[in-house]
């Protein structure tokens, strides 16, 4: 969880935060959890762009995304996976890091199973284009 976390936000330390508020808000629940690992999931998801928008918010300095590979080709393109915006990039992760149906996707996110289709075409022209 915290790889995905780290995948969504760009960094270690709040990737490890926000997994750890995960596991917090399970251990508060007040019912039994059917599926603990989606209900997990979850709430990485949810909490990782609650706080990106409040680092947008407060844009005094760029985030700085910890450089993962010493390959060029592969900085290259984290570089370009960190620009895109944020439910891209959530498509993205989910997707080809979770390995996640579409349709799972599109729960996990809130959205239409077309709108995670829309966002993983336009997601993908945005990389195929960069990285030309």
């Amino acid at each position: 969880m915290v790889r995905l976390a780290l995948l969504l936000v760009g960094c270690a330390a709040d990737a490890e935060e926000l997994v750890q508020e995960s596991f917090v808000r399970i251990a508060r629940a007040r019912r039994p959890l059917e599926n603990p690992h989606a209900y997990l999931r979850t709430t990485v998801v949810n909490l990782s762009r609650s706080h990106l928008r409040r680092l947008r918010v407060r844009r005094r300095q760029p985030a700085m995304i910890p450089r993962l590979v010493e390959n060029p080709d592969l900085d290259e393109t984290w570089g370009v996976v960190c620009r895109l915006p944020f439910r891209q990039r959530a498509v993205v992760v989910l997707r080809f890091y979770e390995d996640l149906p579409e349709a799972e996707i599109a729960r996990l996110l809130g959205c239409g199973l077309g709108t995670v289709k829309s966002n993983l075409h336009h997601a993908l022209a945005t990389l195929r284009k960069e990285l030309s």
